[in-house]
C-alpha cells in the first residue's frame, strides 16, 4: 500500500510555490550588483533601484507561465505572502528610485547662483539635480569656451543649434574646452545634473578676440653714417 502511494506521489508533477523563481532571480541580481559596487567604484547601485519594476514583470511572467503549464504552482498562504513581500519590495525600491531621479521632491538646486546673458552662461551650486538651459546667439567664427568643475555627482551637457544639429553631447569632464562656431545662429546649451556639486561657465569669444593680438612697435629710424650738423666742426 505504501509503495503504491509513493509511486503515485512520484508520478505527480512537482509543485512549487509561486514567487520562488522570481525571488531567486532578484537575489542573484542584487548580490551581483553589490559585488560589482565593491570592486568597480564607478558602478552606480542606483541602477538596481531603477530596475525595481522588473520584479513585478518577472513575478507576472512566472505566474502566467506556471498557470499555462498545468497548474504546477502552489498557491498557499506562504506563496501569497512571498508575492506580497516581492510586490512591497518593488514598490519601495521604485519610490526610492523616483526620489533619486526627481531630487528632493522638486527642489533641483541648493546653494546655487546663476548668471546668463547674450555672452555668458554660468552657474555654481552646492547641489544640482535636474536640468537647466540657456540660448545664446553666436556668429560664425566665434568660439564658445566652456569651463567645468565637478566635485561630486555627474554633469551632462548638450549644445545644439536652431536646426537641431548637436555640437556637443554627453558627460562633461572637468577642464576647459573650446568649440568653434561655423554658422551664425541661436545655440541652446542644456545641462543636466545628477546630485552634482561644482559649477560651469560658457563664454562667447568673438571672432576678433579669438585671434592673438598683433605686436606693433615703432618703425626703426634709418641708419646714417653722416654726423648731425650740430656735431660737425670746422
Amino acid at each position: 500500500m505504501e509503495t503504491t502511494e509513493q509511486a503515485v506521489r512520484a508520478a505527480e508533477p512537482r509543485q512549487r510555490r509561486v514567487g520562488t523563481f522570481t525571488l531567486g532571480i532578484v537575489l542573484v541580481i542584487a548580490g551581483a550588483g553589490m559585488l560589482a559596487s565593491m570592486f568597480y567604484p564607478r558602478f552606480q547601485p542606483e541602477w538596481l533601484l531603477k530596475a525595481s519594476p522588473c520584479i513585478l514583470i518577472l513575478l507576472g511572467i512566472e505566474t502566467l507561465l506556471s498557470a499555462r503549464g498545468g497548474g504546477r504552482v502552489k498557491y498557499d498562504w506562504l506563496g501569497m505572502f512571498l508575492c506580497f513581500i516581492l510586490t512591497g519590495a518593488a514598490l519601495c525600491m521604485y519610490i526610492a528610485a523616483w526620489w533619486l531621479v526627481s531630487g528632493d521632491f522638486g527642489a533641483n538646486m541648493t546653494n546655487a547662483s546663476r548668471w546668463a546673458n547674450e555672452d555668458v552662461y554660468e552657474m555654481t551650486y552646492g547641489r544640482f539635480n535636474g536640468a537647466d538651459s540657456h540660448t545664446m546667439h553666436l556668429e560664425a567664427g566665434d568660439t564658445l569656451r566652456s569651463e567645468i568643475y565637478t566635485y561630486s555627482g555627474r554633469l551632462e551637457v548638450e549644445i545644439s543649434d536652431d536646426d537641431g544639429n548637436t555640437l556637443l553631447e554627453g558627460s562633461a569632464p572637468n577642464g576647459v574646452r573650446e568649440i568653434e562656431i561655423t554658422r551664425t545662429g541661436d545655440y541652446t546649451i542644456l545641462v543636466w545634473g545628477s546630485r552634482t556639486s561644482g559649477g560651469f561657465s560658457f563664454v562667447r569669444v568673438p571672432a576678433d578676440d579669438a585671434l592673438p593680438p598683433e605686436e606693433t612697435s615703432p618703425a626703426p629710424e634709418p641708419y646714417s653714417e653722416t654726423a648731425p650738423e650740430a656735431e660737425k666742426t670746422t
